[in-house]
C-alpha cells in the first residue's frame, strides 16, 4: 500500500480538528467543513484525521462526493450506511428500494447512526461534499440539524468557489453554530522547500527549490507531484546532473487533475489561456470562449487560487504544455487558427499572430498569408533567416489560391537569395510563369525581373521586362511602381545593358527616365543608381560620391536592398575612391550574422575581392574570391560568374600562379555573359592573362573587345576597366605603336580630373608608347598617383618602369633606387613575375630593403647606419634617390623645413657634401647588389 505523502504546514489545521473529534465524548456535536482551492490538500488532511481518529478508537464513517454520481440519489449515503457497524443495526441491507425512496425515509436511515453514537464516539467523513447529490445533501443537513449532544462529529470537505452547485442547502450548513470552516491556504516557500528536501536531501539546491516553489504555485499537489518525478529520476539515473522541475509525468497529470477536478469551464479556460499566451485578458477569454463576464473572471480567479495561473498567465512552460496536452491535433490546429485571428482582430503584434499560424496546418485565409509575409521580413531585417524562411514557407504551404501562392513565392525567392543563394535559383522558372500568365502584378513582376538580373538569367529577364513595359503601358503608372521600372532599367543599363535592346524607354508607360524628379532624390535606392550611372558616364561629382556613403552607413541589408548596396560601392570604386569603398565593404561584412546574412557575403566577398586588387593585393583579392566561390555553388551565380572569377583570374596573373589562372579559363562560363558589365571585367582580366604569358596578338583582341562593348554601352569609364591602357601595351609589343600611342592619347583625354588609380595606369601606358627621354617624368607622376591610392602592385610595376627608363638614359645610381623600390613593392604584395624580372639582374639581396614610401625599411637601431635615426635614414634614403625637398616633405608628411633640418644633420654625420654622395654612403644597392663603399 502507498504511504500517504506527508502533510507539510498543516499542523494548525489536523491538531485542531483532533481536539474538536475528541470533544464528542463529552457529548457536544461538531461540525467543521475544511475549504480551499484543488489540489490544496483536503483529502490528504481528511484523511491523515481519519486514521489518528481510528487509531483512538472512533468509528469512522467515509464518503466522497463524485461528478460522475451528482445524479445518482443518495450516492454518498449509499456509502455511508455501507458501514459494517451500520449494517447490524438495520433491519436489513439497504437496497435499491431504499434508497429510491429515501427522501421520505431520512429520519429512518439516520436512526441507525444515533443509535451507534450511543455506544462509541462516531466521525462521519465526506470529502468534496460540494458533488454530492442533492439528495445527500438533504440527509446530511438533518443529521447537522439534530446533531445536538450526540457523540458525532461532521467533517466535510469542499472546493472554495463562487458559485456552489448547492448554494441554499450550503448556507444553511455554515449558518448553524455549531459549524465552522476551516480555510486551507496555500504553502508558503518554506513549505515548498521543506516538502522537497524531505524527498530529494542535498540534490534539491536553491535554485532548484525556488523554481518549484513557482511552478507549485503553493500547491501541495503539485509541490508533490514534483517532487515525485524529480525523486523518480534521481532514482533511475542517480549519477545524472539533477532532472529540471516540470517535465515530468507526475507534474503533468497533476495539472490535467486539477483542471479536470475544477468548475465546468475550468478546462476550457486554462486551454484558452494556453493559446492567447501573454496577451490574454478577460475580454479575449469572453470572445474566445463565448462565457458570460462573471463566469470568465470567477473560473480564472479559482484557477489562480489554485497555483495554476498567476496574473492571468501560466507560471511556466510545464504547466502550459500539461494544459495543451491531450488536445488532438486536429483540434489544436483549429484553435491555433482561430487564436490567431482573434489575436489579429484585437490589435495584437504581427509575430504573435504569426507565431499562432506557423502552429496550424489550416489553409491560410488572405488576412493571414499577410500577416505571415511580414512576420517573414521582420525576421529577416533582424537576421533571423530561420524564422523568415519558416513564415514564408507556411504562407507558400497553405496559400488559398494560386495569385497568394506567386506572390509568397517571389519573396520566398528574395529570402532564399539572401540566405541560401542556390536554393533561390530553383523558384525562377515558377516565378517568369507567374508574370506571364497574369498571377503577379507589377510590383511582383519588378521583384522577379530584379532576382533574375541578379542571378544573371538575361534571356530570361528580358522576356519578363518586355513583359512589364507591355502590361505598364496599358494604364497609368503609379509612384511606386514608376519608381521600380526606373531602378530595374538603372540596373539593366549598369549591369546588363544587353537585355536593353528591345525594351522601351521609360517615358512610353508613363514613367520619367531620368534622375531628377524628387522622387529619385528621395529614394536611396535611386540615389545609388543614379550615382552609378553618374560614374559610368562620367559625370559623377564628389556631392554625389559623399551621398553614395551615406546610403552605406544607413542601410540594413535585406533581400529588397542589395541593389541600393551594389549600386554605392560600385560607384566608389569606379570611380577610384578604393579606401572608402573599402571601409564600407568591411562595415557591412562585421554587420552580416548568422544565417540571416549568409547570402551576402558572396556578393560582398566579390566587391572586396575587386577592391584589394586595385589596391594592389592580389592575396587578399584570391581569398577573397575564393570564399564567395566556395560559398555560393556555381548555379547560382548565373553570369554574375564573371565578377568572382575576373578578380581571381586577374589576382592569379599578378602573383604569376599561370597554370592556376589557365585552369580558371577552362571553366566554361555563360555566352550572356559578354553582354554583362561583369563580362568587360573577365574579358579584362583574360587579355591581361594573356599579355603576360605572351600572347599578346589575342590578349589585343579580348581588350579591344572589351573596349567596343563599352562604347556600345555608353560606359567607356577608364576606371570601369582601363582597356586602353592594356590595350596599348599588348599593340606596342605586335609594333603596332601609332595605335597605341591613339589609344593612349584618348584615354588621357577620358580620365576626369583629380588624381586617381586610373590616371597612375594610364601615364604609365603613355610612358611605355612615349619618348625615352619624357618618360622619367611621367613614371614618377605615375608612382606618385598610385601611391596616392595605395595600389602596391599598380606601384611597383610603375617604379620598375622607372628604373628601366633611368638605366636606358645612363642614370645607374636612380635606376638601382627606383628597381629597389620596386623590388619590395612587389615583394610586399606578392608579385613574383616582376620580383624575379629584377631579381635576375641583380643575382644577391640588397643590403637594405625599401618601404612602400621609396624610403628604406628602418632595421633595429644598433643597425641604422653612421648613427642615423629612422626618421633621418627615410629622409635621406628619398634625397639619394634624387627627390626635391618638397617631394620629400609631401612623401613623409611633413615640413620642407623638417626636411631640411633632417639633411643637415644627415651630412654631417655622413661627412658629405652633395645630394649624389649619399647613395654610396648608405650603402643602398638595387636587389642582389653589393653595397658601395
Amino acid at each position: 500500500m502507498t504511504a500517504r505523502p506527508p502533510l507539510v504546514e498543516r499542523d494548525e489545521e489536523i491538531f485542531g480538528l483532533l481536539d474538536a473529534v475528541t470533544d464528542i465524548d463529552a457529548g457536544n456535536g461538531v461540525v467543521r467543513l475544511l475549504t480551499g482551492p484543488v489540489g490544496s490538500g483536503k483529502s490528504a488532511l481528511l484523511g491523515a484525521l481519519c486514521d489518528e481518529a481510528a487509531a483512538a478508537g472512533t468509528t469512522v464513517l467515509r464518503a466522497a462526493g463524485s461528478q460522475a454520481e451528482q445524479d445518482t440519489p443518495l450516492g454518498v449515503v449509499d456509502q455511508l450506511l455501507r458501514h459494517p457497524g451500520l449494517t447490524a443495526l438495520r433491519s436489513g441491507p439497504v437496497s435499491p428500494a431504499d434508497l429510491s425512496h429515501a427522501t421520505q425515509q431520512t429520519s429512518e436511515l439516520s436512526g441507525p447512526l444515533f443509535e451507534l453514537c450511543r455506544s462509541e464516539p462516531l466521525l462521519v467523513c465526506v470529502d468534496d461534499v460540494h458533488l454530492a447529490d442533492q439528495e445527500s445533501w438533504r440527509f446530511l443537513m438533518y443529521l447537522v440539524r439534530r446533531i445536538g449532544t450526540a457523540r458525532i462529529a461532521v467533517v466535510l470537505t469542499e472546493r472554495t468557489s463562487r458559485q456552489h452547485p448547492q448554494p441554499g442547502l450550503r448556507a444553511e450548513l455554515v449558518g448553524q453554530s455549531h459549524c465552522v470552516t476551516v480555510p486551507l491556504g496555500p504553502l508558503t516557500e518554506h513549505g515548498v522547500a521543506q516538502l522537497i528536501r524531505g524527498r530529494l536531501g542535498t540534490r534539491a539546491t536553491p535554485e532548484l527549490v525556488t523554481t518549484c516553489a513557482m511552478l507549485a504555485g503553493g500547491s501541495p499537489l503539485l509541490a508533490h507531484a514534483l517532487a515525485d518525478d524529480l525523486a523518480d529520476a534521481a532514482r533511475r539515473a542517480p549519477d545524472a546532473p539533477q532532472a529540471w522541475p516540470g517535465a515530468g509525468d507526475a507534474f503533468l497529470q497533476a495539472v490535467l487533475g486539477c483542471l479536470c477536478r475544477s468548475e465546468e469551464p475550468a478546462l476550457a479556460v486554462a486551454r484558452a489561456i494556453a493559446l492567447l499566451g501573454d496577451r490574454c485578458d478577460l475580454d479575449l477569454l469572453e470572445r474566445f470562449l463565448s462565457l458570460p463576464p462573471a463566469l470568465a473572471e470567477n473560473t480564472v480567479h479559482a484557477l489562480e487560487t489554485a497555483g495554476l495561473l498567476a496574473d492571468r498567465g501560466f507560471r511556466g512552460g510545464a504547466v502550459r504544455r500539461a494544459v495543451l496536452l491531450h488536445v488532438e491535433p486536429g483540434e489544436l490546429s483549429r484553435l491555433q487558427y482561430r487564436t490567431a485571428r482573434l489575436l489579429y482582430d484585437h490589435g495584437a503584434p504581427e509575430n504573435d499572430v504569426a507565431e499562432r499560424l506557423l502552429l496550424t496546418n489550416e489553409t491560410c485565409d488572405a488576412w493571414s498569408v499577410e500577416v505571415l509575409c511580414d512576420a517573414a521580413r521582420q525576421a529577416l531585417a533582424e537576421g533571423d533567416g530561420v524564422r523568415a524562411r519558416r513564415c514564408a514557407d507556411h504562407a507558400l504551404t497553405h496559400s488559398p489560391d494560386d495569385r497568394h501562392r506567386a506572390e509568397v513565392l517571389t519573396m520566398l525567392a528574395g529570402i532564399e537569395w539572401q540566405t541560401h543563394p542556390g536554393n533561390a535559383v530553383r523558384h525562377l522558372p515558377a516565378l517568369v510563369t507567374a508574370v506571364r500568365s497574369g498571377e503577379l502584378d507589377a510590383g511582383h513582376g519588378i521583384d522577379v525581373a530584379t532576382y533574375l538580373l541578379r542571378h544573371g538569367r538575361a534571356t530570361d529577364a528580358e522576356q519578363v521586362l518586355s513583359h512589364l513595359f507591355e502590361e505598364s503601358g496599358k494604364h497609368e503608372v503609379g509612384a511606386e511602381t514608376s519608381a521600380g521600372l526606373w531602378l530595374l532599367r538603372r540596373l539593366a543599363a549598369t549591369s546588363h545593358p544587353g537585355t536593353l535592346r528591345h525594351l522601351p524607354p521609360l517615358t512610353a508607360v508613363g514613367a520619367r527616365d531620368d534622375g531628377s524628379s524628387a522622387l529619385v532624390r528621395a529614394d536611396p535606392r535611386l540615389q545609388s543608381a543614379a550615382v552609378l550611372t553618374d560614374v559610368l558616364g562620367g559625370s559623377a561629382d564628389e556631392n554625389g560620391l559623399l551621398g553614395a556613403e551615406q546610403v552605406l552607413r544607413g542601410t540594413s541589408l535585406t533581400y529588397r536592398s542589395w541593389e541600393k548596396v551594389e549600386f554605392a560601392l560600385l560607384a566608389l570604386l569606379y570611380s577610384d575612391r578604393t579606401e572608402r569603398a573599402e571601409a564600407a565593404c568591411d562595415r557591412l561584412l562585421e554587420r552580416l550574422d548568422g544565417a540571416a546574412g549568409r547570402g551576402w557575403r558572396p556578393p560582398l566577398m566579390v566587391l572586396r575581392s575587386h577592391i584589394a586588387l586595385r589596391r594592389g593585393r592580389p592575396g587578399d583579392a584570391e581569398r577573397y574570391a575564393r570564399t564567395a566561390l566556395d560559398e555560393m555553388p556555381a548555379q547560382a551565380w548565373g553570369t554574375t560568374i564573371g565578377m568572382p572569377l575576373s578578380s581571381l583570374l586577374a589576382a592569379l596573373t599578378v602573383m604569376g600562379r599561370y597554370d592556376e589562372a589557365a585552369e580558371l579559363l577552362d571553366r566554361p562560363v555563360p555566352h550572356s555573359l559578354y553582354e554583362t558589365r561583369h563580362g568587360l571585367h573577365y574579358l579584362h582580366a583574360r587579355g591581361e592573362f594573356k599579355l603576360a604569358t605572351g600572347n599578346a596578338q589575342s590578349a589585343a583582341e579580348d581588350l579591344l573587345i572589351c573596349g567596343d562593348l563599352m562604347r556600345a554601352w555608353d560606359m567607356d569609364l577608364p576606371g570601369l576597366v582601363p582597356w586602353r591602357s592594356s590595350a596599348a601595351r599588348a599593340l606596342l609589343r605586335l609594333g603596332k605603336r601609332q595605335q597605341a600611342v591613339a589609344l593612349v592619347e584618348e584615354e588621357m583625354r577620358l580620365l576626369p580630373p583629380g588624381p586617381s588609380r586610373a590616371r597612375g595606369i594610364a601615364l604609365r601606358a603613355s610612358a611605355a608608347v612615349g619618348e625615352l627621354k619624357n618618360r622619367p617624368s611621367l613614371l614618377r607622376e605615375a608612382v606618385r598617383e598610385l601611391q596616392r591610392c595605395d595600389d602596391l602592385a599598380e606601384e611597383a610595376a610603375a617604379l620598375a618602369d622607372l628604373g628601366f627608363a633611368y638605366q636606358s638614359l645612363g642614370d645607374n645610381k636612380r635606376s638601382r633606387a627606383m628597381m629597389n623600390r620596386a623590388w619590395h613593392g612587389a615583394k610586399r604584395c606578392g608579385a613574383e613575375p616582376l620580383c624575379r624580372e629584377l631579381s635576375g639582374l641583380f643575382p644577391e639581396r640588397p643590403s637594405h630593403e625599401w618601404d612602400a614610401s621609396g624610403a628604406v625599411a628602418a632595421p633595429v637601431a644598433e643597425a641604422l647606419p653612421e648613427g642615423l635615426s629612422e626618421a633621418e635614414l627615410r629622409v635621406a634614403s628619398l634625397a639619394a634617390m634624387g627627390h626635391t625637398n618638397r617631394e620629400i616633405s609631401r612623401e613623409l608628411f611633413i615640413t620642407v623645413s623638417t626636411v631640411e633640418q633632417h639633411l643637415t644633420r644627415v651630412y654631417r654625420k655622413l661627412n658629405v657634401g652633395k645630394r649624389g654622395e649619399l647613395l654610396d654612403r648608405l650603402g643602398l644597392v638595387a636587389p642582389g647588389g653589393a653595397a658601395t663603399a
